[in-house]
């Protein structure tokens, strides 16, 4: 019984960890088409450290399943961080 409480607890960890990148890494595919862009970001950029923190805290938890959605071909690589002020 306990066993199976674990592997029911795993699986619904599993299911809330992939269903999360699924969800933050297309709706950043989307924004990306919107901007023309090759790469995406897990929030829309904005020039604060929160942002930082948000963003790249999601490319290294979510690599492994960036990596295999790249592999198996529906993926794209996450951006780098936008040139803030460049045109200023």
């Amino acid at each position: 019984m306990r066993k199976k409480w674990k592997r029911l607890l795993l699986a619904l960890l599993l299911s809330l960890y992939v269903d999360s990148y699924i969800a933050l890494s297309r709706r950043g595919y989307a924004e990306a088409d919107q901007w023309n862009m090759k790469g995406f970001f897990y929030f829309t950029p904005e020039d604060s450290n929160a942002w930082r923190w948000k963003n790249y805290g999601c490319v290294y938890l979510f690599w492994p399943l960036n990596t295999v959605d790249r592999w198996l071909g529906l993926g794209r690589h996450p951006g780098c961080e936008p040139l803030w002020g460049l045109s200023k």
